[in-house]
């Protein structure tokens, strides 16, 4: 078994939750090449030790914690962590990303990965100093939010410079759409990470590390990193995000694509959007810029709400496009600071701020069609543009409470089943996941991702047949999506540029995508093992496909089914699968699968 030189440790920490042990595991170098580290090697961990038809929120499940090969380098955008799990939304491959320091701080205490099984008798956190591990006790952090939790956790292990990733009471309470919270307002979001952990009894891991990261050829690296980050200082895009983030996107999405998500994709033209957007952010809210560990592009951004008797002294962070707009456009809200308390509360409770906007969203719409009485929902009227009523359902989801909570705590998906009567027509979801903050009718792009992403319902996954792969690539390497876009058509081979003299390889370029090709052909195998997921699942929902946007730059656009086909069509063949959009045994066979022979049967 061949060592690794450099970028990786070749080490998992496998913590068994039922057992009370922590084991060091390792893996070599062909394994990680194969992989590339990140996604991909999570995905490989998951088909072969989470046992066939496990229950997500099982003590079988793992939750795995991810890193790159380039965490913890000078690399810009290189301190993305990958969350793992089988999602209980959809019972599919389940993955989300969380930006910070977190994914640093895991490699700088020695480890490439965590894996988490089992279910500990009583809630614990995970705490881990370099090779000194421990679970400990989390009641006296148990039940209270992430904000005041992470504080408690850093004071506890003695170190304010410690960082934390855990739950909040959504997580606690084992709601499906519970995501897990990094740095107080940073989110591994989608697809139910947070439930997973707190199904397993788990509050928080709460690292320190002080080891630096081995690099097989530290000047020819040290050169080519340093190119990568004058490319992102440099890009001309990198001061529009310094300025504004992505909330400025609110204002170009309505005014200019017509891809904004309105009240529940009834629409993509918002007249308030200027109230809520990016502009108004800079001029009355924001306080300072916050970037990630050694990135140049500075998308976040921190403030505090002032002159508002309701909300006066506030603090957040955002808006970001996607949780601006999900609590925000798409619930009717044209006031600044409510939409800011619903996106806070969504990061102190530990929710989704992706999909708890879109299922109250959908409930909203509901009330407005009256297949909805507010007594159904414990007399809230969720009126479009009411901030007070969301922020109660919220509350409602967060902790399962009242006849609001048991309708909408499992998301869009069983919400719909619930209320029945028609109402599945009014989800907007792909493979039971609800959509994100932009409606495919008027952004096409989206239809690869929504519709092909081994997720469904995200927008991260690519906008093209070829980037869903490149995208995937950029996973299994965790970078942030943003940094690659600032070194232009060096945005893939730079990769390899940095890995080789990182972890001492010779890797070109094509073996990098075919390490993509590889973890999307293992997480649909994976997903067809658990679900039968193929070519049906691959599909939109009435919403987009059968109603035209009614106002808007794209007024009158809709996605046609020959639309989709050729999309679908366009991704199997480049990736290999068969015209049911599964891999067969060959294909399998040539990506060195030979193991997930068993998915196909």
């Amino acid at each position: 078994m061949a060592a690794l030189k450099g970028g990786l440790w070749g080490k998992i920490l496998d913590v068994d939750l039922s057992a009370g042990s922590i084991t060091a595991r390792t893996f070599d170098e062909a394994l990680a090449r194969k992989f590339l580290g990140g996604t991909g090697l999570a995905t490989y961990f998951m088909y072969t030790e989470i046992p066939k038809g496990a229950d997500p929120l099982g003590p079988a499940n793992l939750l795995i914690f991810a890193t790159g090969p380039l965490a913890g380098t000078q690399c810009p955008g290189s301190s993305r962590l990958s969350v793992n799990f089988k999602s209980p939304i959809s019972g599919l491959f389940g993955n989300s990303f969380v930006g910070g320091a977190i994914a640093s701080e895991i490699k700088w205490a020695g480890w490439d990965m965590i894996i988490v099984r089992g279910k500990s008798a009583k809630p614990v956190y995970l705490s881990v100093k370099d090779d000194q591990v421990d679970l400990k006790p989390a009641d006296a952090v148990w039940g209270k939010d992430t904000f005041e939790s992470e504080e408690m956790l850093k004071e506890a292990v003695g170190d304010p410079y410690a960082k934390v990733i855990g739950i909040g009471p959504a997580g606690e309470n084992i709601v499906p759409m519970a995501c897990i919270i990094h740095e107080r307002f940073k989110a591994a979001g989608r697809g139910g990470g947070g439930a997973v952990m707190g199904s397993k009894n788990l509050k928080a891991v709460v690292v320190c590390g002080s080891k630096a990261v081995p690099v097989a050829d530290r000047d020819a690296f040290n050169k080519i990193a340093a190119e990568a980050v004058n490319m992102s200082a440099a890009n001309e895009r990198a001061p529009g995000f310094r300025a504004y983030g992505t909330a400025l996107s609110l204002e170009q999405n309505n005014f200019y694509t017509g891809s904004l998500v309105v009240r529940n994709f009834q629409s993509s033209w918002f007249a308030d959007v200027a109230r809520i957007g990016g502009a108004e952010a800079a001029r009355t809210f924001w306080q300072r810029h916050v970037a990630c560990t050694g990135c140049q592009v500075h998308c976040m951004k921190l403030g505090v709400i002032r002159n508002s008797k309701k909300f006066e002294g506030l603090i957040a962070e955002g808006p970001e496009y996607e949780s601006g707009v999900m609590q925000g456009s798409n619930l009717g809200i044209k006031d600044f600071d409510g939409m800011m308390h619903l996106i806070e509360k969504c990061d102190a409770l530990g929710l989704d701020n992706i999909g708890a906007g879109n299922v109250i969203g959908f409930a909203a719409e509901l009330v407005q069609r009256g297949l909805l009485k507010p007594e159904d929902l414990d007399g809230v009227n969720p009126a479009w543009g009411d901030y007070d009523a969301f922020s109660k359902l919220l509350d409602a989801i967060a902790y399962k409470k009242g006849r609001a909570g048991e309708l909408l705590f499992r998301g869009v998906c069983e919400a719909a089943k619930k209320v029945g009567n028609g109402a599945e027509k009014y989800a907007v979801m792909s493979k039971k996941q609800g959509f994100s903050a932009h409606d495919p009718r008027g952004n096409t792009g989206m239809i690869y991702s929504y519709a092909l992403g081994p997720r469904g319902g995200t927008h991260t996954d690519g906008g093209s047949a070829a980037e869903l792969v490149g995208r995937t690539l950029i996973s299994s390497v965790c970078l942030c999506y943003f940094v690659p876009y600032t070194w232009r058509e060096r945005m893939y081979s730079l990769l390899p540029e940095m890995l080789n003299p990182l972890c001492g390889w010779s890797l070109t370029l094509d073996e990098a995508v075919t390490a993509a090709k590889r973890t999307l052909t293992l997480q649909r195998a994976y997903s067809h093992r658990e679900g039968g997921i193929s070519r049906k699942d691959d599909t939109l929902p009435e919403r987009v496909m059968q109603e035209s946007l009614p106002e808007g730059p794209n007024k009158g656009a809709v996605i046609t089914a020959e639309m989709l086909k050729k999309i679908q069509d366009e991704y199997y063949a480049l990736v290999g699968w068969d015209d049911n959009g599964l891999p067969g045994p060959e294909v399998l066979k040539k990506y060195g699968l030979d193991f997930a022979l068993d998915s196909l049967k």
